[in-house]
């Protein structure tokens, strides 16, 4: 996966596209293919570029998951 997504090509993309880039950031992220920190820096630059809504969208994602890993975990 290439990270060399410059602010210009960032603006450029559409909602669902930027939700779209996220959702495979987590994915790279869950496998191992980028690291955490990597992750958490091209995340950062793109949650501002999404809508109110389209944020709260992203958050209660990341809520959700999050919920799963503590169960996944917590079941150990």
């Amino acid at each position: 996966m290439r990270l060399d997504w410059t602010a210009e090509k960032l603006q450029a993309l559409s909602q669902e596209e930027l939700l779209n880039l996220l959702d495979n950031l987590d994915h790279q992220l869950a496998i191992g293919r980028i690291p955490q920190d990597v992750a958490a820096a091209l995340e950062a630059r793109i949650v501002p570029l999404l809508t109110l809504r389209n944020g709260a969208k992203r958050r209660k994602q990341v809520a959700k998951a999050a919920a799963l890993d503590v169960k996944i975990d917590g079941a150990r």
